[in-house]
């Protein structure tokens, strides 16, 4: 057919009446003629190939069904009965039915239904339920939990939808622009590739605010620098990230992070833009796309500070001092492991590692200018390890008599 017909031109009852037409010379016709045929009636009416020829086949047939008699392609009455439940509740029940769900604190559908019941000499003389038909109450009083389910399931989504971006709602935008990068995919031999982390120093609650541990590590060398910030907000973890990154030794390249909103942020979006800095982050739920830090953060912060909660302006002061040692102990003087060979034979799986400190490998790279590896030699040369030790031992004394002191003044003094 060389015309095509814009589709809704032809009612149903005039598609009918052109495959009766046609039904008594498509039955006599060869096939090739049936093919022609076929072709130019799915372009009139829009239906497939396959149910045109049963409609052709059957058209003016007598036909039992469970609503009675009924004759193929007849354009007066319908073939197809009309399936499916028929709806028993309005409209009009839903915001009914809403407001009854957030007065009962946003329940579930079978604890509502129950409440409905239960309560049904109080809950109908709320402002909003007052004056409600006697059938729209009794619909309320017996509606079961999947009517509920179905009546709120999208009410439901969108409150949920709301919720989950309350504090940051362009946050799914920022993750689209911020790549993902697995542990696999890593550079192995480029120094300046950090993985950050925070550490919640909270207790046994995160209610509410408390100390955190911003842990930078580099992921060639272990180099690690650590920082407090006094809580989450995203304007403490970006202006630590950026005194950390203007105090490194060496130029950062590229800047990996877990999915919290501490990181995935336009601040650290634009500072990584600004710097050139390449910004990834970890796949949902995959520590082990970012290794080096979490083992840090054992190593050299939860060793040192345990799992108390530290909230407390005092308890602060002393962490930022004791994290600021911790660092330069572990970078110049406290040697770490570093696979650098792993082979399977058979059953066995044969590992080599390189123990050594952080300091000493980014002496070995060439990457590192004159000039940085002898600022890095200064301050080795500067620093006294058996002072580092123990002022690290004496501000974990003061951080243990500040925390109990907060909690039982009496027995610290």
């Amino acid at each position: 057919m060389v015309v095509t017909i814009p589709e809704g031109i032809l009612d149903w009852s005039q598609k009918m009446t052109i495959i009766n037409k046609n039904a008594p010379r498509y039955r006599s016709s060869r096939k090739s003629e049936k093919t022609l045929k076929l072709a130019d009636l799915v372009e009139v009416t829009g239906y497939s190939r396959k149910h045109l020829a049963m409609l052709l086949r059957n058209a003016g047939k007598v036909v039992f069904t469970p609503y009675g008699v009924r004759v193929v392609a007849d354009p007066e009455t319908s073939f197809l009965s009309k399936r499916g439940r028929k709806k028993v509740y309005p409209d009009e029940l839903t915001p009914h039915l809403k407001t009854l769900w957030e007065l009962s604190g946003c329940i579930s559908s079978k604890h509502l239904a129950v409440f409905i019941r239960t309560n049904q000499d109080f809950i109908f003389d709320h402002p909003k339920l007052k004056g409600l038909r006697e059938e729209i109450r009794e619909m309320l009083l017996r509606i079961s939990p999947a009517s509920i389910d179905r009546r709120l399931g999208p009410i439901r989504k969108k409150a949920e939808l709301a919720g989950r971006y309350k504090t940051n709602p362009h946050a799914s935008n920022i993750k689209k622009r911020i790549p993902v990068q697995t542990h696999f995919d890593k550079p192995r031999n480029r120094p300046g590739s950090l993985e950050i982390d925070l550490v919640f120093h909270c207790g046994e609650s995160t209610q509410g605010d408390f100390a955190y541990t911003l842990t930078a590590t580099e992921i060639t060398t272990g180099w690690t620098e650590l920082r407090v910030i006094q809580n989450r907000a995203q304007v403490w973890s970006v202006s630590a990230l950026k005194e950390i990154v203007n105090s490194l030794p060496f130029d950062v390249v590229a800047l990996h992070s877990d999915n919290g909103s501490e990181f995935i942020n336009a601040h650290l979006e634009g500072f990584c833009k600004e710097r050139s800095i390449i910004f990834t982050r970890s796949r949902a739920y995959n520590k082990n796309d970012a290794p080096y830090v979490e083992s840090k953060n054992w190593s050299m912060v939860r060793v040192y500070t345990g799992y108390r909660r530290y909230n407390t302006s005092e308890e602060r002061r002393i962490l930022r001092a004791m994290m600021r040692l911790v660092s330069i102990k572990h970078n110049l003087f406290i040697p770490t492991m570093k696979l650098i060979e792993k082979r399977r034979e058979g059953a066995k799986v044969h590992k080599r590692y390189t123990v050594q400190t952080p300091f000493a490998r980014l002496l070995d790279r060439d990457e590192l200018s004159h000039t940085q590896k002898a600022r890095l030699v200064r301050m080795r040369e500067r620093c006294d390890y058996f002072q580092i030790v123990k002022a690290i031992a004496q501000l974990a004394k003061k951080l243990d008599r500040a925390y109990n002191n907060k909690y039982h003044p009496k027995e610290a003094a």
